[in-house]
């Protein structure tokens, strides 16, 4: 408890959230405003000032720096991460995603989870800064991709008796997702690769909800193509700066 609470404050400073984004070099400052151009852009398309639309919109921007942030590796992008998790989350109960659900949910509490792990291992390293990425090991991985298997059943089957939206592929999000939040807590450059998977599921999860005529879907498209790049990006990023240790 004690850790969370200081790594809450770190996570949370007005003062470390203004040196973070100081700190953004002239491409991460050019692609934070196309990221919210183009989320303004499909919320202007779209013509949709539902209360969907608006929370669509917030997310889009919320998300741009939140994104930034965490390929930057800055212990900050927790303060985005709650926010950007949270409108996500009503977006997704708005469209009745069970699995989007569940996913966000996860994803929301596990944002306490990452601030404690990254503020340890930043209080480690000489630059306590920016985080250093680390190598899984194979049998690691192995449990992990093996328990996010067991998950995609049990979502499966509640998404089925919640009558849910396109079940099998919305089914994926959760264990998808709780792989790659698992990694990117503890600071693997794995992470990014599911990232990739759980990105790819969304583009396709939300495409579909865009043909169904689903409330705010153009936006959620949107932002999953921001995501996807953002995917590469971190993965580059994180790439240059990973230590070989599990």
């Amino acid at each position: 408890m004690q850790y969370l609470k200081q790594a809450l404050r770190e996570a949370t400073s007005p003062t470390n959230i203004k040196r973070d984004l100081a700190l953004m070099n002239r491409f991460q400052r050019v692609y934070l405003v196309i990221i919210m151009a183009v989320t303004i852009w499909a919320f202007v398309y779209t013509d949709d000032y539902s209360s969907s639309g608006w929370a669509s919109l917030i997310t889009g921007l919320v998300l741009a720096f939140y994104l930034i942030m965490l390929a930057s590796g800055r212990l900050t992008n927790f303060f985005w991460g709650l926010l950007t998790n949270g409108i996500w989350l009503l977006m997704s109960i708005h469209n009745h995603l069970v699995g989007d659900i569940l996913n966000q949910g996860f994803f929301f509490v596990m944002q306490f989870v990452g601030m404690v792990a990254w503020y340890k291992q930043l209080a480690q390293q000489q630059d306590s800064s920016q985080m250093q990425a680390k190598r899984i090991g194979r049998k690691m991985m192995g449990c992990l991709v093996a328990g996010a298997v067991v998950v995609y059943g049990v979502v499966l089957a509640v998404a089925k008796t919640a009558h849910g939206n396109q079940v099998y592929l919305d089914s994926s999000q959760l264990p998808l997702g709780m792989l790659a939040q698992i990694l990117a807590t503890y600071g693997y450059l794995s992470q990014w690769v599911v990232w990739l998977l759980v990105d790819a599921v969304g583009l396709l999860l939300w495409w579909n909800q865009i043909q169904a005529g689903g409330s705010g879907a153009l936006g959620m498209f949107v932002l999953m193509i921001v995501k996807t790049f953002n995917a590469f990006y971190g993965m580059y990023l994180w790439s240059k700066t990973t230590e070989y240790w599990d």
